[in-house]
Protein backbone atom coordinates (compact mmCIF):
# COMPACT_ATOMS: atom_id res chain seq x y z
CA UNK A 1 0.00 0.00 0.00
CA UNK A 2 1.48 3.54 -1.11
CA UNK A 3 2.85 5.69 2.50
CA UNK A 4 1.66 8.69 0.97
CA UNK A 5 -1.68 7.96 0.54
CA UNK A 6 -4.46 10.18 2.25
CA UNK A 7 -6.97 7.60 3.84
CA UNK A 8 -10.86 8.55 4.01
CA UNK A 9 -10.82 8.84 8.01
CA UNK A 10 -7.73 11.24 7.49
CA UNK A 11 -10.07 13.78 5.24
CA UNK A 12 -13.44 13.20 7.65
CA UNK A 13 -11.67 13.55 10.75
CA UNK A 14 -10.73 17.04 11.08
CA UNK A 15 -13.86 17.92 8.67
CA UNK A 16 -16.19 16.44 11.57
CA UNK A 17 -14.01 18.00 14.35
CA UNK A 18 -14.24 21.67 12.62
CA UNK A 19 -17.74 21.17 12.60
CA UNK A 20 -18.48 19.88 16.12
CA UNK A 21 -16.59 22.76 17.47
CA UNK A 22 -18.63 25.03 15.53
CA UNK A 23 -21.83 23.95 16.51
CA UNK A 24 -21.01 24.01 20.29
CA UNK A 25 -19.77 27.48 20.72
CA UNK A 26 -23.28 28.80 20.73
CA UNK A 27 -24.08 26.51 23.48
CA UNK A 28 -20.87 27.53 25.24
CA UNK A 29 -21.72 31.17 25.31
CA UNK A 30 -25.12 30.47 26.18
CA UNK A 31 -23.72 28.16 29.17
CA UNK A 32 -21.09 30.99 29.99
CA UNK A 33 -23.61 33.63 30.21
CA UNK A 34 -25.69 31.49 32.71
CA UNK A 35 -23.11 30.60 34.83
CA UNK A 36 -23.18 27.29 34.67
CA UNK A 37 -19.37 26.20 34.87
CA UNK A 38 -20.24 22.11 34.45
CA UNK A 39 -22.27 22.54 31.39
CA UNK A 40 -19.40 25.01 30.32
CA UNK A 41 -16.69 22.85 30.81
CA UNK A 42 -18.24 19.74 29.10
CA UNK A 43 -18.33 21.92 26.17
CA UNK A 44 -14.81 23.02 26.60
CA UNK A 45 -13.40 19.83 26.99
CA UNK A 46 -15.36 18.24 23.97
CA UNK A 47 -13.89 21.55 21.96
CA UNK A 48 -10.30 21.44 23.01
CA UNK A 49 -9.92 17.74 22.07
CA UNK A 50 -11.95 18.14 19.02
CA UNK A 51 -9.03 21.03 17.92
CA UNK A 52 -6.03 18.13 19.02
CA UNK A 53 -8.02 16.06 16.33
CA UNK A 54 -7.74 18.54 13.68
CA UNK A 55 -4.35 19.59 14.71
CA UNK A 56 -3.20 16.07 14.43
CA UNK A 57 -4.47 14.69 11.16
CA UNK A 58 -3.32 17.26 9.24
CA UNK A 59 0.46 17.57 10.86
CA UNK A 60 0.29 13.78 10.66
CA UNK A 61 -2.24 12.40 7.49
CA UNK A 62 -0.23 9.57 6.34
CA UNK A 63 1.82 6.66 6.81
CA UNK A 64 5.26 7.96 6.12
CA UNK A 65 7.21 7.88 8.91
CA UNK A 66 10.26 9.24 7.50
CA UNK A 67 8.84 12.60 7.29
CA UNK A 68 7.15 13.22 10.34
CA UNK A 69 7.75 15.96 12.30
CA UNK A 70 8.98 14.17 16.15
CA UNK A 71 6.36 16.25 17.72
CA UNK A 72 8.25 18.08 20.31
CA UNK A 73 6.70 20.56 22.16
CA UNK A 74 3.12 20.41 20.54
CA UNK A 75 2.60 16.62 21.55
CA UNK A 76 3.94 17.33 25.21
CA UNK A 77 1.24 19.64 26.18
CA UNK A 78 -1.12 17.77 24.05
CA UNK A 79 -0.95 14.32 26.35
CA UNK A 80 -1.35 16.43 29.47
CA UNK A 81 -4.60 17.81 28.19
CA UNK A 82 -5.95 14.12 26.80
CA UNK A 83 -4.84 12.88 30.36
CA UNK A 84 -6.65 15.70 32.11
CA UNK A 85 -9.75 15.25 30.06
CA UNK A 86 -10.25 11.68 30.18
CA UNK A 87 -10.75 12.61 33.75
CA UNK A 88 -12.56 16.19 33.05
CA UNK A 89 -15.31 15.05 31.16
CA UNK A 90 -17.34 12.67 33.78
CA UNK A 91 -15.98 15.37 36.13
CA UNK A 92 -18.36 17.23 34.27
CA UNK A 93 -21.22 15.05 34.14
CA UNK A 94 -20.66 14.42 37.92
CA UNK A 95 -21.43 18.23 38.30
CA UNK A 96 -24.10 18.64 36.03
CA UNK A 97 -26.12 15.84 37.63
CA UNK A 98 -25.38 17.06 41.14
CA UNK A 99 -26.84 20.58 40.41
CA UNK A 100 -30.14 19.39 38.78
CA UNK A 101 -30.21 16.72 41.99
CA UNK A 102 -29.70 19.85 44.44
CA UNK A 103 -32.69 21.67 41.79
CA UNK A 104 -34.77 19.04 43.11
CA UNK A 105 -34.02 18.48 46.40
CA UNK A 106 -37.14 19.98 48.21
CA UNK A 107 -35.45 19.08 52.04
CA UNK A 108 -32.92 21.82 51.17
CA UNK A 109 -34.35 24.20 48.81
CA UNK A 110 -34.05 27.78 50.13
CA UNK A 111 -35.27 31.03 48.06
CA UNK A 112 -31.70 32.30 48.68
CA UNK A 113 -29.10 29.60 49.06
CA UNK A 114 -26.57 30.37 51.95
CA UNK A 115 -22.97 31.62 51.97
CA UNK A 116 -22.30 27.77 53.09
CA UNK A 117 -24.18 26.25 50.34
CA UNK A 118 -23.00 28.13 47.73
CA UNK A 119 -19.40 28.21 48.76
CA UNK A 120 -19.88 23.95 48.66
CA UNK A 121 -21.71 23.81 45.26
CA UNK A 122 -18.54 26.18 43.81
CA UNK A 123 -16.21 23.40 45.93
CA UNK A 124 -17.77 20.46 44.55
CA UNK A 125 -17.37 22.07 40.47
CA UNK A 126 -14.09 23.26 41.17
CA UNK A 127 -12.79 20.05 42.41
CA UNK A 128 -14.46 17.82 39.59
CA UNK A 129 -14.32 19.92 36.70
CA UNK A 130 -10.54 22.14 37.54
CA UNK A 131 -8.64 20.25 40.52
CA UNK A 132 -9.06 16.29 39.59
CA UNK A 133 -8.28 16.96 35.72
CA UNK A 134 -4.95 18.90 37.21
CA UNK A 135 -3.91 16.29 39.78
CA UNK A 136 -4.05 13.67 36.46
CA UNK A 137 -2.03 16.17 34.78
CA UNK A 138 0.77 16.52 37.70
CA UNK A 139 0.64 12.54 38.25
CA UNK A 140 0.86 11.96 34.91
CA UNK A 141 5.22 11.94 34.89
CA UNK A 142 4.43 8.87 37.42
CA UNK A 143 3.23 6.70 35.18
CA UNK A 144 4.45 7.62 31.98
CA UNK A 145 7.12 5.30 30.27
CA UNK A 146 8.45 7.35 27.40
CA UNK A 147 7.88 10.31 26.32
CA UNK A 148 4.71 9.77 24.36
CA UNK A 149 3.96 7.99 20.80
CA UNK A 150 2.72 9.76 17.29
CA UNK A 151 0.50 7.49 15.18
CA UNK A 152 -0.70 8.13 11.69
CA UNK A 153 -3.76 10.50 11.99
CA UNK A 154 -4.62 9.94 15.76
CA UNK A 155 -1.61 11.97 16.74
CA UNK A 156 0.23 11.77 20.14
CA UNK A 157 -0.38 9.35 22.16
CA UNK A 158 0.07 8.83 26.17
CA UNK A 159 2.64 5.69 26.77
CA UNK A 160 1.55 3.47 30.07
CA UNK A 161 4.03 1.84 32.61
CA UNK A 162 3.02 -1.97 32.58
CA UNK A 163 3.09 -2.08 35.87
CA UNK A 164 0.00 -1.19 38.91
CA UNK A 165 1.00 2.32 39.14
CA UNK A 166 -0.79 2.82 35.75
CA UNK A 167 -3.93 1.66 37.36
CA UNK A 168 -3.86 3.36 40.09
CA UNK A 169 -3.42 6.63 39.24
CA UNK A 170 -4.89 6.75 35.53
CA UNK A 171 -6.96 3.93 34.61
CA UNK A 172 -9.51 3.90 37.28
CA UNK A 173 -10.36 7.43 37.77
CA UNK A 174 -12.48 7.77 34.60
CA UNK A 175 -15.00 4.89 35.51
CA UNK A 176 -15.00 5.54 38.91
CA UNK A 177 -15.89 9.20 38.51
CA UNK A 178 -18.58 8.08 35.63
CA UNK A 179 -19.68 5.91 38.92
CA UNK A 180 -20.48 8.79 40.85
CA UNK A 181 -22.28 10.63 37.87
CA UNK A 182 -24.51 7.84 37.15
CA UNK A 183 -25.54 7.84 41.36
CA UNK A 184 -26.18 11.42 40.90
CA UNK A 185 -28.04 10.40 37.63
CA UNK A 186 -30.08 8.14 39.78
CA UNK A 187 -30.86 10.43 42.28
CA UNK A 188 -32.24 13.05 39.82
CA UNK A 189 -34.21 10.30 38.11
CA UNK A 190 -35.83 9.41 41.44
CA UNK A 191 -36.63 12.56 42.69
CA UNK A 192 -38.26 13.56 39.02
CA UNK A 193 -40.75 10.55 39.17
CA UNK A 194 -41.34 11.68 42.85
CA UNK A 195 -42.14 15.04 42.39
CA UNK A 196 -43.32 14.83 38.94
CA UNK A 197 -46.54 16.23 39.40
CA UNK A 198 -44.89 19.76 40.16
CA UNK A 199 -41.88 19.58 39.05
CA UNK A 200 -42.58 22.45 37.10
CA UNK A 201 -42.92 24.84 40.06
CA UNK A 202 -40.28 23.05 41.38
CA UNK A 203 -38.19 23.95 38.63
CA UNK A 204 -39.76 27.68 38.72
CA UNK A 205 -39.32 28.21 42.35
CA UNK A 206 -35.17 27.34 42.57
CA UNK A 207 -32.68 30.00 43.03
CA UNK A 208 -31.40 28.05 39.50
CA UNK A 209 -30.77 29.86 36.27
CA UNK A 210 -32.88 26.96 34.63
CA UNK A 211 -35.94 26.28 33.33
CA UNK A 212 -38.13 23.28 32.80
CA UNK A 213 -37.10 22.87 28.90
CA UNK A 214 -33.36 23.86 29.93
CA UNK A 215 -33.26 21.29 32.62
CA UNK A 216 -34.49 18.35 30.75
CA UNK A 217 -32.21 19.27 27.83
CA UNK A 218 -28.90 19.19 30.15
CA UNK A 219 -30.38 15.98 31.95
CA UNK A 220 -31.08 14.29 28.60
CA UNK A 221 -27.31 15.58 27.08
CA UNK A 222 -25.42 14.22 30.22
CA UNK A 223 -27.45 10.75 30.61
CA UNK A 224 -26.73 10.33 27.00
CA UNK A 225 -22.81 10.96 27.27
CA UNK A 226 -23.03 9.21 30.59
CA UNK A 227 -24.96 6.13 29.23
CA UNK A 228 -22.12 6.02 25.89
CA UNK A 229 -19.32 6.78 28.20
CA UNK A 230 -19.78 4.44 30.68
CA UNK A 231 -19.51 1.13 29.38
CA UNK A 232 -16.80 2.38 26.67
CA UNK A 233 -14.50 3.18 30.05
CA UNK A 234 -15.22 -0.36 30.92
CA UNK A 235 -14.09 -1.57 27.83
CA UNK A 236 -11.02 0.44 28.19
CA UNK A 237 -10.01 -0.31 31.25
CA UNK A 238 -10.25 -4.09 30.96
CA UNK A 239 -8.53 -3.80 27.35
CA UNK A 240 -5.49 -1.51 29.19
CA UNK A 241 -5.17 -4.18 32.25
CA UNK A 242 -5.24 -7.20 29.27
CA UNK A 243 -2.83 -5.60 27.09
CA UNK A 244 -0.43 -4.84 30.06
CA UNK A 245 -0.10 -8.43 31.95
CA UNK A 246 2.04 -9.48 33.16
CA UNK A 247 2.73 -6.68 35.48
CA UNK A 248 6.56 -5.77 36.68
CA UNK A 249 7.58 -4.05 39.52
CA UNK A 250 7.43 -0.54 39.42
CA UNK A 251 10.48 1.58 39.38
CA UNK A 252 11.07 5.00 39.19
CA UNK A 253 14.51 5.10 37.93
CA UNK A 254 14.33 2.23 35.89
CA UNK A 255 11.54 4.30 34.09
CA UNK A 256 12.95 7.58 33.96
CA UNK A 257 16.46 6.57 32.47
CA UNK A 258 17.90 7.66 29.34
CA UNK A 259 15.58 5.81 27.41
CA UNK A 260 12.65 7.69 29.08
CA UNK A 261 13.08 10.62 25.90
CA UNK A 262 12.00 8.24 23.00
CA UNK A 263 9.40 9.32 20.80
CA UNK A 264 8.12 6.34 18.97
CA UNK A 265 6.05 6.71 15.66
CA UNK A 266 3.66 4.26 14.53
CA UNK A 267 1.93 3.95 10.79
CA UNK A 268 -1.92 2.26 11.54
CA UNK A 269 -2.42 2.08 8.19
CA UNK A 270 -5.25 4.57 7.63
CA UNK A 271 -7.39 3.68 10.76
CA UNK A 272 -8.08 5.81 13.41
CA UNK A 273 -8.28 5.17 17.53
CA UNK A 274 -11.86 4.93 18.31
CA UNK A 275 -11.64 7.68 21.11
CA UNK A 276 -10.64 10.02 19.18
CA UNK A 277 -14.38 10.10 17.17
CA UNK A 278 -15.65 10.36 20.77
CA UNK A 279 -15.55 14.18 21.19
CA UNK A 280 -16.86 14.48 17.93
CA UNK A 281 -19.57 12.55 18.63
CA UNK A 282 -20.25 15.17 22.11
CA UNK A 283 -20.03 18.26 20.02
CA UNK A 284 -22.81 17.12 17.23
CA UNK A 285 -24.67 15.67 21.20
CA UNK A 286 -24.57 19.25 22.25
CA UNK A 287 -25.59 20.70 19.23
CA UNK A 288 -28.80 18.58 19.06
CA UNK A 289 -29.93 19.47 22.87
CA UNK A 290 -28.68 23.18 22.60
CA UNK A 291 -28.88 24.02 19.41
CA UNK A 292 -32.11 24.07 18.14
CA UNK A 293 -32.94 26.72 21.47
CA UNK A 294 -34.28 30.09 20.68
CA UNK A 295 -31.06 32.17 21.40
CA UNK A 296 -28.76 29.66 19.66
CA UNK A 297 -31.13 29.61 16.80
CA UNK A 298 -30.65 33.23 16.84
CA UNK A 299 -26.93 32.94 17.16
CA UNK A 300 -26.71 30.67 14.01
CA UNK A 301 -29.41 32.75 11.76
CA UNK A 302 -26.94 35.53 12.82
CA UNK A 303 -23.59 33.95 11.92
CA UNK A 304 -25.36 32.45 8.72
CA UNK A 305 -26.37 36.06 7.14
CA UNK A 306 -22.69 37.65 8.28
CA UNK A 307 -21.09 34.74 5.99
CA UNK A 308 -23.45 35.69 2.78
CA UNK A 309 -25.62 32.49 3.33
CA UNK A 310 -28.51 35.04 3.42
CA UNK A 311 -28.17 35.31 -0.77
CA UNK A 312 -29.21 31.95 -1.20
CA UNK A 313 -31.53 31.32 1.36
CA UNK A 314 -34.17 34.21 1.27
CA UNK A 315 -35.30 33.37 4.78
CA UNK A 316 -32.52 34.12 6.64
CA UNK A 317 -33.22 37.81 7.54
CA UNK A 318 -30.55 40.11 8.47
CA UNK A 319 -30.35 40.48 12.10
CA UNK A 320 -32.75 42.66 14.02
CA UNK A 321 -31.49 45.68 15.49
CA UNK A 322 -32.28 45.58 19.15
CA UNK A 323 -31.51 48.62 19.87
CA UNK A 324 -34.99 50.43 18.60
CA UNK A 325 -36.62 47.61 20.40
CA UNK A 326 -34.98 48.45 23.72
CA UNK A 327 -37.60 49.88 26.36
CA UNK A 328 -37.50 53.13 28.06
CA UNK A 329 -35.29 52.74 31.61
CA UNK A 330 -38.85 53.20 33.38
CA UNK A 331 -40.00 50.33 31.54
CA UNK A 332 -36.51 48.49 31.52
CA UNK A 333 -36.64 48.86 35.77
CA UNK A 334 -40.02 47.83 35.88
CA UNK A 335 -39.67 44.49 34.23
CA UNK A 336 -37.02 43.59 36.28
CA UNK A 337 -39.13 43.93 39.10
CA UNK A 338 -41.76 41.14 40.71
CA UNK A 339 -44.53 43.21 39.71
CA UNK A 340 -43.51 43.11 36.25
CA UNK A 341 -43.13 39.53 35.88
CA UNK A 342 -45.71 38.87 37.46
CA UNK A 343 -47.57 41.73 35.44
CA UNK A 344 -45.90 39.44 32.45
CA UNK A 345 -47.54 36.64 33.55
CA UNK A 346 -51.19 38.09 34.33
CA UNK A 347 -50.68 39.79 30.91
CA UNK A 348 -50.61 36.82 28.91
CA UNK A 349 -53.07 34.81 31.23
CA UNK A 350 -56.06 37.52 30.68
CA UNK A 351 -54.89 38.08 26.40
CA UNK A 352 -56.18 34.01 26.15
CA UNK A 353 -59.87 35.02 27.20
CA UNK A 354 -59.34 38.32 24.80
CA UNK A 355 -60.42 40.91 27.31
CA UNK A 356 -59.36 44.28 28.45
CA UNK A 357 -58.22 44.40 32.07
CA UNK A 358 -60.15 46.83 34.18
CA UNK A 359 -58.54 49.60 35.52
CA UNK A 360 -58.43 50.15 39.54
CA UNK A 361 -61.09 52.83 40.81
CA UNK A 362 -61.19 54.09 44.62
CA UNK A 363 -62.60 57.12 45.81
CA UNK A 364 -59.42 58.79 45.74
CA UNK A 365 -59.19 58.41 41.86
CA UNK A 366 -58.61 55.92 38.86
CA UNK A 367 -55.05 54.11 38.96
CA UNK A 368 -53.08 52.67 36.00
CA UNK A 369 -53.33 48.98 35.30
CA UNK A 370 -50.19 47.12 36.80
CA UNK A 371 -50.55 44.62 33.85
CA UNK A 372 -51.03 46.39 31.13
CA UNK A 373 -49.00 49.74 32.61
CA UNK A 374 -52.03 51.87 31.44
CA UNK A 375 -55.68 51.98 31.92
CA UNK A 376 -57.56 50.34 29.26
CA UNK A 377 -59.19 52.67 26.69
CA UNK A 378 -62.30 50.64 27.05
CA UNK A 379 -62.70 51.26 30.85
CA UNK A 380 -62.20 54.97 30.52
CA UNK A 381 -65.10 55.17 28.05
CA UNK A 382 -67.08 53.21 30.21
CA UNK A 383 -68.04 50.93 26.57
CA UNK A 384 -66.95 47.46 28.16
CA UNK A 385 -69.27 44.72 27.86
CA UNK A 386 -69.52 41.55 29.71
CA UNK A 387 -70.76 38.23 28.39
CA UNK A 388 -74.29 37.08 29.74
CA UNK A 389 -72.67 34.62 32.19
CA UNK A 390 -70.18 36.90 33.72
CA UNK A 391 -73.27 39.87 34.03
CA UNK A 392 -74.98 36.49 36.47
CA UNK A 393 -72.13 35.85 38.24
CA UNK A 394 -71.47 39.70 39.34
CA UNK A 395 -74.82 40.79 39.38
CA UNK A 396 -75.33 39.56 43.85
CA UNK A 397 -71.71 41.09 44.49
CA UNK A 398 -72.60 44.87 42.39
CA UNK A 399 -76.08 44.36 44.30
CA UNK A 400 -74.60 43.75 47.75
CA UNK A 401 -71.65 46.36 47.03
CA UNK A 402 -74.16 48.88 46.53
CA UNK A 403 -75.93 49.11 49.67
CA UNK A 404 -72.91 48.97 51.78
CA UNK A 405 -69.62 50.46 51.73
CA UNK A 406 -66.47 48.85 52.87
CA UNK A 407 -63.99 50.01 54.75
CA UNK A 408 -60.03 48.66 54.95
CA UNK A 409 -58.29 48.42 57.83
CA UNK A 410 -56.08 51.56 56.98
CA UNK A 411 -59.91 53.66 57.29
CA UNK A 412 -59.69 53.90 53.16
CA UNK A 413 -63.04 54.19 52.27
CA UNK A 414 -64.33 52.47 48.29
CA UNK A 415 -67.77 54.80 47.77
CA UNK A 416 -70.17 54.15 45.16
CA UNK A 417 -69.12 55.07 41.92
CA UNK A 418 -70.17 58.69 41.17
CA UNK A 419 -72.60 57.69 37.79
CA UNK A 420 -73.67 55.39 35.70
CA UNK A 421 -71.16 53.49 34.24
CA UNK A 422 -70.64 49.73 32.97
CA UNK A 423 -67.43 49.96 34.12
CA UNK A 424 -66.13 46.48 36.47
CA UNK A 425 -63.91 48.90 39.38
CA UNK A 426 -61.59 46.84 41.64
CA UNK A 427 -60.08 47.61 44.90
CA UNK A 428 -57.67 45.43 46.55
CA UNK A 429 -55.57 45.94 49.66
CA UNK A 430 -52.96 44.14 51.83
CA UNK A 431 -53.22 43.69 56.02
CA UNK A 432 -51.02 42.08 57.99
CA UNK A 433 -53.10 40.50 60.38
CA UNK A 434 -52.70 37.55 63.00
CA UNK A 435 -54.05 33.74 61.24
CA UNK A 436 -56.62 33.49 64.49
CA UNK A 437 -58.48 36.48 62.68
CA UNK A 438 -58.68 34.94 59.19
CA UNK A 439 -61.23 32.64 58.31
CA UNK A 440 -59.51 31.30 55.36
CA UNK A 441 -55.84 31.22 57.06
CA UNK A 442 -53.87 28.65 58.00
CA UNK A 443 -55.29 26.19 60.74
CA UNK A 444 -52.24 23.34 61.39
CA UNK A 445 -50.42 25.08 64.82
CA UNK A 446 -47.12 25.00 63.10
CA UNK A 447 -48.29 27.64 60.34
CA UNK A 448 -49.69 29.54 62.63
CA UNK A 449 -47.90 33.27 61.99
CA UNK A 450 -48.50 36.30 60.74
CA UNK A 451 -48.73 36.57 57.24
CA UNK A 452 -49.72 39.00 54.34
CA UNK A 453 -53.98 38.73 52.94
CA UNK A 454 -55.11 40.20 50.30
CA UNK A 455 -58.45 41.36 50.00
CA UNK A 456 -60.32 42.77 47.09
CA UNK A 457 -63.26 44.02 46.31
CA UNK A 458 -64.88 43.93 43.12
CA UNK A 459 -68.23 46.52 42.57
CA UNK A 460 -70.40 47.22 39.68
CA UNK A 461 -72.54 50.52 39.38
CA UNK A 462 -74.60 50.25 35.68
CA UNK A 463 -77.61 49.53 34.75
CA UNK A 464 -77.85 46.21 33.55
CA UNK A 465 -79.26 45.29 30.21
CA UNK A 466 -79.66 41.39 29.86
CA UNK A 467 -79.86 39.92 26.53
CA UNK A 468 -81.20 36.48 26.36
Amino acid sequence: MDIHQRHPQAVALPILSFFSIALAIPPLILHGKNRNFPASSLIFWSMLLNLFNIINSLIWPTDDVASWWDGAGLCDIEVKFMTAGYVGIPGSLACIFRSLAVVLDTDRATLVPSKGQRWRNKFMEILFCVAVPVIAMITQIIWQKSRYFIFAISGCVNNFDESWVSLVFAWIWPPVICLIAAYYCCLVLIRVHKYRSDFANIIRASSSNLSKSRFLRLFFLALSMLVCILPLQGYVIYNDIVLSLPWHAYSWSEMHRNGWNTIDKVPIDGTVFFDRWTPVASGFMIFIFFGFGRDATRMYRTVFWYIGLGYCFPSLEPPSDTHHSTPSPGHASTATTLVGSIGSRAKSLFSRHKEPVPTFVSAHGTYNDLEKGTSSPLARNGSRRLSNKSRWSSLPWSLFNRRQTRQDVDGTLLNDLPGPSQTVSTNAWASRRDSQDLSSGPTSPELNKDFIHVRQVISQQSEFRLQV
